[in-house]
């Protein structure tokens, strides 16, 4: 977070709200571990908990990009005409977290197949290279 330039309240209680969910992460994992393999509704309840967790985080980093977009808080703000594209690729994984919450109802292992893809979309850099090199 280097280039966020004031932090206040506001700032503090979206990020505990983000560490709650990062927080809840290994028992939503334990769970779906324990249950996802003997299959029934016990994978499907422990499934739709796991994704759950996951929408949490992602709206909770969501509110934190909203956040950083006022006035005079990032050292390098996102400029106007750009904000809906990065609103875009940023927050795809709400949409998505919210298919795998559902799809986990019906095959639990496609609804981790799912969450498992928004990881791999989050770890590529949408930014070009010249950008990236910046940071």
């Amino acid at each position: 977070m280097t280039n966020i330039r004031v932090v206040d309240r506001t700032l503090l209680f979206l990020n505990l709200l983000l560490l709650l969910f990062v927080v809840v992460i290994p028992f939503a994992t334990a769970t779906i571990a324990e249950y996802l393999t003997s299959g029934g509704s016990d994978a499907h309840i422990a499934m739709a908990l796991y994704a759950l967790v996951f929408e949490g985080m992602s709206l909770a980093f969501c509110f934190i990009f909203g956040w950083s977009l006022g006035e005079g808080r990032s050292h390098r703000p996102v400029p106007r005409e750009r904000r809906g594209r990065a609103w875009l690729q940023f927050g795809v994984g709400l949409l998505v977290y919210l298919v795998a919450t559902g799809v986990a109802f019906v095959n639990a292992p496609a609804a981790l197949a799912i969450i498992g893809l928004v990881a791999v979309y989050y770890m590529v850099d949408p930014r070009p290279a010249a950008v990236r090199r910046a940071d």
